[in-house]
Order: C-alpha cells, then structure tokens, then sequence
C-alpha cells in the first residue's frame, strides 16, 4: 500500500482583496493572468463585446464567481449552508466524494502559486483536482476549455512539486450557474465536465514565456496560413456531402430502371453503368476465433503491411 500524502500549509499568504500571493517578503504570480495573457483565443475571448460593456460584464461575472467559492469555502470548511440553489447543486454534485481541502494553496516557492477550489482524496496517493466555474452558457466553450486545461494542468504540476510521489487522477469543472435571465426564467446549470489533462511540459513553457516575456505559441492553436485555407475545405465538404446524397438517387433510380429492363450494361460516351448482381460476402471473425482459442499462437498467419497516414477533419 502506498504512503499516506497529506496536505499541508506551504507558508503563502493570499490576500484576497488585492489577490496577491505573498512568500515571506517574495510576490508570487497567479497563473489565470498567465494563461490569459499568453493564449490567442483568451485574448480574444471578449473581443465581440463592446468596450463600454466589457468591463462592467467582467466585474459582474466575477462577484458572482467570488460570492460562490466563498458560498461552498463556508460548506465544506464551516458546514455552513447558505440556502442558494447553487450550494445545494454543489452538494449533490459532490455527494459521496471524500473532499480534501477547498482553496488549497499550491506553489513553486519562486515565481508561481495558485489556489485549487477543490482537492479530492482519492487513496493514499490518489487525489483528483477539481475548479468552480459559474458560467452563463450551458456548455464550456471552446476558449473556457482551452483556458481550464492549461490552469488544471498547472495546478496537477505544482500539486505534484509539492507533493513528491502524488498521482493525479483526475482534473475536471464543477460547473454551476443559478441566475435570472431578462426575461426572468431561470438559467440553471449544474454539471460535472472531466477535463483531459495536457501534458505539464506545455503548462511550464506557457509560464517560462510568460516571465520571459514572450509569446507563448500554442501547439493546439490552428496556423493562419491553415485558417485561411479552412473555409474553403468546409465548402468543399459541404459541397461533397451534397454531391454524394445526389448520387446516391440517381444511382438508386438507374438501378431500378436496369432491373425493370433486365440490362446488365450501359455503355455511353465517357461512361459506363454496370449493374452488380446481389451477392454474400463472407469474411473471418478474428476476434471471436481468438476467444474460442486463446492459447494458439496466431503470429504465423497474420499479414502486417504499412498504412499510410492520412489527415481527418472534422467540421461543426
């Protein structure tokens, strides 16, 4: 059985009002404005949104935010229930889990600390790692994904330098939102989105360009020379799929013509129909021979050749 990792108080101070991290009389940078600073589609996040508006929406989101870590801070720490919706929902969520510590402090005693909203104890050396978010959309967009995996996976590095030998099980977002929208209905969201882990080498150079200063290039981040290239493709996907559901009729329809007129063969300028006759195809079941005998030694007769790689695209 594994050593028992326990938690601990790694001397840094947080004050919340200027939302400084203090170490003795060294200041430590918080990661969120790293990421923001250092991700494109961060930066753009609120480009759609007029300037007269953004900063007062931002403020908004954000005491909202802040109102509902202390809201569940005061649950798990006080067993203080505040009677909102949204504790209630976080309640339930986490119903059964065997929560660590909420707010944990983790650092690399020289440049960088953060608290993780909430650290659950999976085994001896087991911990999953989890952030509230308090969004209005129903689901994470794209850039709030893109945002929350490098902050998680800043969070599995620094928990894990400060705990030799933990192992991280799992990352994800506690995702709850109880607020009247204009039209006095109510927005209510509450849901648990796993998020997958991105490796800790990218979260490190993320914050070396970041006290290096410079820009942070984001492997996952499509290139302009492919965006310019991206509408077209989605036009000629578009127009493929198109083409192909009209072929599928015309061939259903001169099918049928063929079979009425019993003609095996058309021959035209340029082309020609040839009208395959039904037929049963037999093929080996390798999978279910492998279980009814599953001591042969198959190597002999498997056939390896090379498959070529080959690009997928997917579009929305």
């Amino acid at each position: 059985m594994a050593k028992r990792i326990e938690l601990f108080d790694n001397g840094v101070k947080f004050l919340e009002e200027p939302h400084e991290y203090w170490y003795g009389d060294i200041q430590l940078s918080g990661i969120t404005s790293a990421i923001t600073h250092q991700l494109q589609s961060a930066r753009d996040e609120y480009n759609s949104i007029p300037e007269h508006m953004r900063e007062r929406l931002i403020a908004q989101a954000g005491s909202y935010g802040t109102e509902l870590h202390r809201d569940i801070s005061a649950l798990i720490n006080e067993f203080s229930h505040s009677g909102t919706q949204e504790v209630e929902d976080f309640r339930t969520l986490t119903q059964g889990w065997n929560i660590e510590a909420s707010e944990y402090c983790v650092s690399d005693l020289e440049h960088w600390a953060s608290n993780i909203d909430l650290v659950v104890r999976e085994s001896n050396n087991e911990f999953s790692l989890w952030d509230f978010k308090s969004y209005s959309n129903k689901k994470l967009t794209k850039t709030q994904m893109e945002k929350v995996k490098f902050q998680l996976g800043i969070y599995r590095w620094l928990f894990c330098l400060q705990h030799p030998g933990a192992i991280i099980r799992n990352v994800g977002v506690i995702h709850i939102c109880n607020k009247i929208r204009k039209d006095n209905t109510v927005n209510h969201i509450a849901e648990i989105v796993p998020v997958e882990l991105i490796p800790t080498e990218l979260c490190q150079s993320l914050l070396e360009c970041e006290l290096n200063g410079e820009l942070f290039q984001n492997p996952f981040d499509i290139p302009k020379e492919v965006t310019a290239k991206s509408k077209r493709i989605i036009k000629l996907l578009n127009q493929k799929k198109e083409a192909e559901a009209e072929l599928t009729i015309l061939k259903k329809d001169i099918l049928e013509t063929m079979l009425f007129l019993d003609v095996p063969q058309w021959r035209g300028e340029n082309i020609t129909f040839t009208r395959v006759a039904e037929s049963t195809r037999k093929s080996f079941d390798l999978a279910a021979f492998k279980a009814a005998f599953p001591d042969m030694d198959l190597t002999p007769y498997m056939k390896e050749s090379s498959v070529a790689g080959s690009l997928k695209i997917l579009t929305a």
